[in-house]
């Protein structure tokens, strides 16, 4: 992997021709930004049904599973893939594109039986078998961890058991691959259970954030952090919960979208499908592992972090338990998950396991590029899905 260099480009445009183009594509009117996943599906021809899936801690997530179309109709015996979205999304994320190139859609084009997890705390899952999410802050309180631990092993036991499945792929942007990770090195046997999965921004390591920084991850300063991280202002909808928006478009969105990547005239639906409920503690932890340069559970202080661990400091993650077949994809322009990130990412993880690592063929290429890029599906999704089809023919 070659040293990581910003992208130089020669900007000619006045400073706010972004901003106009993106006054003129508000005043675009998509009529499927507010439609659901499901009517988005069925009114494309895919067979798609909604489940039910109850943690070992209580936690009741939603599944979204898209069992085939005209091209490929419903039947078993259909390789099944389980798709994560990332940090601040659901499973909408999934459908922020125009059908044909959206990956859920696209993977149930190639034969596959294509399951949507959507993890604890967004709006697809606020169910709990005794918390209540509006008026219980105890049920904010987890973060990616607690995903890998509990939404992760759930989920695919579902997958496993409904498909009739012995493995299953998986395919995961930002935190929906760190929740792999969690799940895969924490629960070793876990790794019987997947055939392949396909990391898209995994976003374990983040020390790239805190060098961008300067360090500075006080809490006392949101906004530094949030900025960091790309995602804008945020708003507390709930004591533990935070919801991740693009209050001023005209503002936010020239730094949210990959300019060279974005279909402005898609921008209706690509907000309405984008932005969801996430917890403060995630964001904490992430900011944890950015400012330690480390990717370990959560830092509960010295006290508490003695009575859970048994040590001053919280436990790294064993990437060595991993042992299922793991290709990672990286973006050159992703200021998130960099490409230093993403190298020492691989340098940690066991050689066997470790199959490749993919830059994708553009050097524009952003962290939101994986959902939204108008080429995601030609640089992505193609090459990602030809990959798992070579992978399950060996």
């Amino acid at each position: 992997m070659k040293t990581h260099q910003p992208l130089q480009i020669n900007d000619t445009i006045d400073p706010f021709a972004c901003q106009r183009e993106l006054a003129a594509a508000s005043n675009v009117k998509d009529p499927e930004a507010d439609k659901s996943i499901i009517q988005i599906s069925e009114e494309n021809g895919y067979t798609i049904q909604s489940h039910n899936v109850t943690t070992s801690d209580g936690y009741i997530l939603t599944i979204f599973r898209i069992s085939g179309g005209r091209i490929s109709p419903p039947r078993e015996g259909k390789p099944a893939v389980l798709v994560l979205h990332g940090w601040g999304n659901s499973c909408d994320s999934w459908i922020a594109l125009p059908n044909d190139k959206n990956l859920g859609i696209h993977a149930c084009g190639f034969w596959y039986d294509v399951w949507l997890g959507c993890h604890r705390g967004t709006s697809f899952s606020l169910g709990h078998t005794t918390l209540n999410s509006n008026t219980d802050v105890g049920f904010w309180d987890f973060s990616f961890h607690e995903m890998g631990l509990y939404d992760f092993p759930a989920m695919v036991d579902h997958v496993l058991l409904t498909s009739g499945n012995e493995k299953i792929f998986v395919i995961a942007h930002s935190q929906g691959a760190i929740a792999f990770l969690v799940a895969a090195s924490e629960i070793p046997s876990l790794n019987k259970k997947i055939r392949a999965a396909y990391l898209m921004a995994p976003g374990a390591y983040l020390g790239s954030l805190a060098q961008f920084t300067g360090g500075r991850f006080s809490l006392r300063d949101t906004s530094i952090l949030t900025s960091a991280l790309g995602i804008g202002r945020l708003a507390i909808c709930q004591p533990r919960a935070i919801r991740c928006g693009i209050c001023d478009v005209y503002t936010l969105a020239p730094y949210y979208f990959n300019r060279a990547q974005t279909n402005y005239t898609n921008l209706p639906r690509m907000i309405a499908k984008l932005l969801d409920t996430v917890t403060f503690r995630s964001l904490i932890h992430f900011a944890q592992n950015a400012r330690s340069c480390t990717f370990r559970q959560y830092d509960f202080g010295i006290i508490e972090n003695l009575r859970k661990y048994r040590a001053a400091e919280p436990p790294a993650y064993n990437l060595s338990q991993i042992q299922t077949p793991m290709y990672m994809f990286w973006g050159e322009q992703d200021a998130m998950v960099t490409p230093p990130d993403i190298q020492r990412l691989a340098n940690d993880l066991p050689p066997a396991a470790l199959r490749a690592v993919i830059r994708v063929n553009d050097d524009t290429f952003e962290h939101m590029d994986f959902l939204v890029a108008r080429d995601a599906r030609v640089l992505v999704y193609e090459p990602l899905l030809a990959m798992m089809k070579e992978f399950a023919d060996t």
